[in-house]
């Protein structure tokens, strides 16, 4: 079953990737953000693009970047999201 990881805790990032199968997706919002700057992604790997600009980071990382409308499809895409709160 795909899963949909929902991170907005940053202390959680290990925790949450240790849970996470070869199928499953990672998308970081909120105060998670600057774990893009720091953490390298792979293509199941995504940030809010709208939570970086309001924290004035860097958006080109290497992370896949999606806005709130593409966010609502990714949770489309897989059978559940899990949040990391």
């Amino acid at each position: 079953m795909k899963t949909l990881y929902i991170l907005n805790n940053p202390q959680l990032f290990e925790q949450c990737t240790l849970a996470m199968g070869t199928q499953d997706a990672l998308l970081l919002i909120e105060d998670a953000v600057v774990l893009s700057e720091q953490q390298s992604s792979d293509e199941n790997h995504f940030v809010l693009e709208e939570d970086l600009i309001a924290r004035g980071l860097n958006s080109g990382s290497s992370w896949n970047k999606k806005n709130y409308n593409e966010f609502v499809a990714l949770t489309l895409e897989y059978n559940k999201s899990v949040s990391w709160l």
